[in-house]
């Protein structure tokens, strides 16, 4: 009997994202899955202070808005103050079979593109938020971390956004 080949169970940690909040990072959580299984929903939690979650949360409206990608952004849901969720929704093979070639690249980007990057990157371009000028990042599976990574924001979207979660709209 033949086995598909199997994606464990991972998590993406990212602390301090955002430009002037220190205590405001997020976490993708990738549930189990056979690698030829269309990607599900991969959900991330951010955890931050109340003020600058509520502007966060706001503001992460705009992702859901957004049309013309392979993938979309749930709307967001503050579970309390600090905590807002919202997931990333593979779009790659909505319109299209897997035979067509766009979408083949599109569904291949959104299985190993860790989920950090085009939200990152929708944070900055869509939303406008400035990132932190270092973005760091530790993913870990089976409770072990496996890869510790720092990147320029620069590597993940350029230009940068200009607005600030501690700084009130306007």
């Amino acid at each position: 009997m033949r086995h598909s080949p199997e994606l464990r169970e991972l998590s993406i940690k990212v602390p301090a994202p955002f430009a002037g909040i220190s205590d405001l990072g997020f976490t993708t959580q990738y549930r189990a899955q056979t690698f030829n299984q269309r990607q599900q929903d991969v959900p991330l939690v951010i955890e931050g202070p109340s003020h600058p979650m509520r502007r966060l949360a706001e503001l992460l409206r705009l992702l859901h808005d957004f049309e013309g990608s392979s993938y979309a952004w749930s709307d967001p849901v503050m579970l309390s103050d600090e905590v807002v969720v919202l997931a990333f929704r593979d779009r790659s093979l909505d319109d299209a079979s897997i035979s067509d070639g766009t979408a083949a690249i599109d569904y291949f980007m959104n299985l190993v593109r860790p989920v950090v990057f085009p939200f990152l990157h929708d944070c900055a371009a869509v939303a406008g938020l400035r990132l932190s000028s270092v973005i760091e990042m530790r993913v870990t599976a089976r409770q072990a971390t496996f890869a510790q990574l720092s990147l320029p924001s620069e590597r993940i979207v350029e230009p940068n956004g200009d607005r600030l979660l501690w700084q009130q709209a306007g």
